[in-house]
């Protein structure tokens, strides 16, 4: 049995019920239950890389929302996705997100929100931020205006994540919001991590009661995992070919299989599929406690020579997706003992 580190992953659900054709200037206050069904937006936090898998464990988290913002319903991969009115319904929109560990370095973030307005990068010591007390944390705020458009992003890092509070827009809205979105902010409250969430290991590296257990093949080697990756490893062959496998875990169904199918296939360079499509390119299979489901693709593009061997597999109120990406032929040297591998994961 492999070691197993401690790993936490912590992210927000908030919801918005209040519409701005409503005539009064109530605030209202929302506590939000601890879990989520949808998946948060990696495109507006770290740029994960195609590697990664989506989203973390969602908290309980206390908020006042501003008269006239709006939910919207889920784009893409966004936990939180929220309407600022303006000169149109859509002028602005707030972005709630959070990944496990330190996302990105400094330059990273702000160079890729730069290059969203299309500003040129910066270097050295021209990043210019505020601080900003959330819910008891230092926090940092990032302003950064474009021609017509601007940024705001607050990046706060706590229980072993990085949290991103997005206000983008037009660039009059957004400049006119700032003082609400800032007392948004402030108005966060997050209730400790649910220990549910939490995989931890005992003080000499042997895997506790909430840790699952699994074998892993002998010629697989333990990597560092990347953001959002719970662990990982590589394996090669004689012949030169490598591949990858990791193990991510989230909470409630993270989209659903459709959007985590052509996920997958967006990374390996193939067009997106209809529902209708699914069952043709998924199998079921039998794994610890129930079914998993599983998805084979050879890339395009690009990715010609490339395989992909997924595994999306629902256990409790999470769901775990084990992915193995690499070589034609290693992949197909592998399959099955990673798909054997899936199967017989123990959970706690």
């Amino acid at each position: 049995m492999k070691t197993l580190h401690h790993f936490l992953a912590v992210a927000c659900a908030l919801f918005v019920v209040d519409i701005g054709s409503r005539a009064d200037d109530q605030i209202r206050t929302y506590t939000v239950p601890k879990e989520h069904p949808t998946a948060l937006a990696a495109q507006d936090a770290a740029a994960p890389s195609a590697a990664s898998d989506i989203p973390v464990n969602a908290a309980p988290v206390h908020f006042t929302l501003p008269s006239g913002w709006q939910q919207l319903a889920p784009d893409g991969v966004r936990l939180v996705n929220i309407a600022v009115p303006g000169l149109d319904a859509n002028a602005a929109t707030v972005a709630i997100t959070s990944f496990p560990g330190q996302v990105g370095t400094e330059y990273d973030n702000v160079n890729r929100w730069r290059g969203q307005l299309g500003l040129q990068p910066v270097t050295g010591t021209d990043i210019a931020s505020e601080t900003l007390i959330v819910d008891g944390t230092e926090a940092k705020l990032y302003d950064i205006s474009g021609a017509t458009a601007r940024t705001i992003v607050v990046v706060d890092r706590r229980d072993g994540a990085t949290w991103f509070i997005k206000m983008n827009g037009d660039l009059g809205t957004v400049t006119g919001a700032k003082p609400a979105f800032i007392d948004f902010v402030k108005s966060l409250h997050f209730a400790a991590p649910a220990s549910a969430a939490v995989v931890a290991a005992t003080a000499d590296g042997a895997p506790d009661a909430t840790s699952p257990r699994w074998s892993v093949p002998s010629n697989w080697s333990k990597t560092e995992p990347g953001p959002m990756i719970y662990k990982s490893f590589s394996v090669g062959d004689n012949a030169g070919n490598s591949g990858v496998i990791t193990v991510s875990f989230f909470p409630g169904d993270v989209g659903g299989d459709l959007a985590n199918v052509n996920r997958w296939r967006k990374q390996m360079e193939l067009s997106e599929v209809e529902d209708i499509h699914l069952n043709g390119l998924t199998e079921t299979i039998d794994v610890t406690g129930g079914k998993g489901l599983l998805v084979d693709f050879t890339g395009g593009g690009s990715k010609a020579g490339k395989r992909l061997v997924a595994a999306i597999v629902p256990h409790g109120d999470n769901t775990w997706f084990y992915k193995l990406v690499g070589d034609n032929a290693l992949v197909a040297t592998e399959k099955d003992g990673f798909v054997n591998f899936v199967k017989n994961v123990q959970y706690p």
